[in-house]
C-alpha cells in the first residue's frame, strides 16, 4: 500500500487486522494497520488507492511504540463523503441555515449537491439516479450535509447511495433478477453459524388504512370527508416495479390490489392472505393540486411591492375564481426559487389574462415580494424548448375539478397518486420478513471470486437455500 503526502510516497505494509468497511448508507472506511522501525509523522490529507477509489486521512494518525525499531500505526481513512460531515446544509439562494423546502427528491438531490460542490469545487458532485415522488417538505435548522442526505431519505422512504462523487437516491438493489446462489456446506459459502431470525415488530400486512391530506377538500363537495379517500372500490396491478397501467408491467409476478367501498383501506386481492395484522400509511403529503409555472413576472409597483406573474399553461376550463372554497382565503405557495418554502401570498387572479396580483405580506422582517425576493419566468427558444427553469406554484383553498382529485378511467389525480404509494408500501411488507446471518468461507471465496466478486457488494441478492 502507497500512502501520498507533501509531495511524497510511503509504501507500508498492512497486516491482517486491516479492514475495509462498507454498508448502506454509511459512509466508507479504510483502517489500516501496520509497523515502522522509525518514527514517520503522516499529516492529516494523506491518502492512498485501494480498489479503484481514493481514501484520505481526515484525523492525526494513531501510534504506539512497542520499541525504538517497532512503531504501531492505525489509519482511519475515509471518503470525500466525510466532508459532508463538516460542511452545514443551506439555502443555495439566500444561505439561510434555518429555512424548508417543499419539492420532490431530485430537487433536494441537486440542493445537497449545490452545497457541496459549493465547498469542493464546481462540477466535482453530481445528481445520480432519483426517484420520484410527490413534493414533500423538509426542514433544516443548521443541519449537517450528511444529516440532511439520510433526512432526505428517511422522509421519501428511501435509501441513498454514493459512486464515487454521484448521489443517487433510490432503493440500492443489485442482481435481483441473478442473485448469488449461497447455502451452508462445504463448498457453498457458508461458514457454520448460519442464523435466522424475525423481527417482533414486522409481522406481514394484511389491510392497509390510508389517511390523505386536508388541504383543498371541500367536505361539502366531498361527501363530508375531511381528508383525501382512496379510488372507492378499484384494482391495480403491481410488479414491484411496474403498475398495471404501465409499459413493462409483467403479469407473472404482479399482485392485486383493491381498496373498499369507502376509500379507507387497500388489501391484496389476488390471493387469499394468512396475514391479520392492519397498519395504516400516513398519507397527508397527498392532495388535490396543480403545479403551476411563472411564464411572465410583471413589476407593477417595486417601490409598493406589487409584483404580478402570469401563467399561461392554465387551461381555459380552470378559472380559479370557479373553485374557492367558500369561507377560506386562497393562498399561492412557491415551490421553488427566492419565494418557496411556508410563504404563504394573498392574491387577485384575472382569468382572461392568467394573471395573478400578490398581495405583499411581511416575512422574515421585510415585505415581499421585492427585488430580491420575486417569482422567476421560465424561459423558452423559438421552438417552445426550455432555455432556463423558472418557478412553479400551488394555490391552496380551492377545491379543484374531478380530474384533479379521482378520475378513475385514467387512474390519474391525487387519490390515485396516493393508491399507488400505499401498494408500493403494502408490496414491501406483505410477506413474512427474515434476517439471516451468515460468514462466508475465506477459500470458498479465494476459489470463486473470479465468478463472485462482482457481486458481493452493498445491496446485491443473495438466494440463500438450505435443505432442512
Amino acid at each position: 500500500m502507497i500512502l501520498h503526502f507533501n509531495n511524497t510516497t510511503l509504501e507500508v505494509q498492512p497486516n491482517d487486522s486491516s479492514y475495509r468497511y462498507r454498508s448502506l448508507m454509511a459512509k466508507p472506511q479504510l483502517v489500516l494497520k501496520f509497523s515502522l522501525p522509525r518514527y514517520v509523522e503522516i499529516p492529516v490529507g494523506a491518502y492512498c488507492e485501494y480498489m479503484g477509489e481514493t481514501y484520505y486521512l481526515n484525523a492525526p494518525q494513531n501510534i504506539k511504540k512497542q520499541g525504538t525499531r517497532n512503531i504501531e500505526y492505525t489509519l482511519n481513512m475515509g471518503t470525500l463523503q466525510d466532508n459532508m460531515a463538516l460542511y452545514k446544509m443551506r439555502n443555495s439562494v439566500d444561505h439561510r441555515l434555518k429555512w424548508s423546502m417543499n419539492a420532490k427528491p431530485h430537487e433536494f438531490l441537486a440542493e445537497i449537491v449545490a452545497n457541496l460542490n459549493e465547498r469542493d469545487g464546481s462540477g466535482v458532485w453530481s445528481v445520480g439516479t432519483c426517484i420520484d415522488a410527490k413534493e414533500k417538505t423538509i426542514e433544516f435548522n443548521h443541519t449537517n450535509i450528511d444529516a440532511a442526505l439520510s433526512q432526505l431519505a428517511e422522509t421519501f422512504e428511501t435509501e441513498w447511495e454514493i459512486v464515487g462523487t454521484t448521489i443517487h437516491l433510490h432503493k440500492v438493489e443489485y442482481f435481483k433478477a441473478d442473485p448469488l446462489p449461497l447455502s451452508y456446506g462445504k463448498g457453498n459459502g457458508f461458514m457454520p453459524g448460519v442464523g435466522r431470525t424475525t423481527p417482533s415488530n414486522e409481522l406481514p400486512i394484511k389491510r392497509l388504512y390510508v389517511q390523505g391530506g386536508d388541504r383543498n377538500i371541500d367536505r361539502s363537495k366531498y361527501n363530508n370527508a375531511p381528508n383525501l379517500l382512496l379510488p372507492k372500490s378499484q384494482s391495480i396491478g403491481y410488479d414491484g416495479t411496474y403498475f398495471s397501467d404501465e409499459v413493462g408491467y409483467d403479469a407473472t409476478k404482479g399482485h392485486t390490489y383493491t381498496s373498499d367501498a369507502d376509500g379507507y383501506y387497500i388489501e391484496r386481492t389476488d390471493v387469499v392472505s394468512d396475514a391479520v395484522k392492519e397498519d395504516s400509511l400516513d398519507c397527508s403529503s397527498h392532495y388535490p393540486s396543480r403545479i403551476g409555472k411563472v411564464t411572465s413576472v410583471i413589476a407593477v409597483k417595486p417601490a409598493k411591492n406589487f409584483y404580478d406573474f402570469i401563467d399561461n399553461t392554465i387551461p381555459a376550463a380552470l378559472n380559479i375564481n370557479d373553485y374557492i372554497i367558500e369561507g377560506e382565503t386562497p393562498t399561492i405557495i412557491f415551490q421553488t426559487g427566492m419565494l418557496s418554502g411556508e410563504k404563504e401570498f394573498e392574491f387577485k387572479y384575472k382569468h382572461s389574462e392568467r394573471r395573478f396580483e400578490l398581495v405583499p405580506q411581511e416575512i422574515d422582517g421585510q415585505t415581499m415580494p421585492n427585488a430580491t425576493f420575486i417569482p422567476k419566468a421560465w424561459v423558452y427558444d423559438g421552438s417552445g424548448h426550455v432555455v432556463e427553469e423558472g418557478d412553479t406554484y400551488a394555490i391552496f383553498g380551492i377545491m379543484l375539478p374531478d380530474s384533479y382529485i379521482c378520475d378513475n378511467t385514467n387512474k390519474e389525480g391525487a387519490s390515485w397518486d396516493m393508491m399507488r404509494e400505499a401498494v408500493k408500501h403494502l408490496w414491501e411488507n406483505e410477506n413474512q420478513k427474515f434476517t439471516f446471518t451468515g460468514t462466508l468461507q475465506s477459500l470458498y471465496a479465494k476459489r470463486n471470486w473470479v465468478n463472485i466478486g462482482g457481486k458481493l457488494k452493498v445491496g446485491g441478492y443473495i438466494h440463500f437455500s438450505d435443505t432442512q
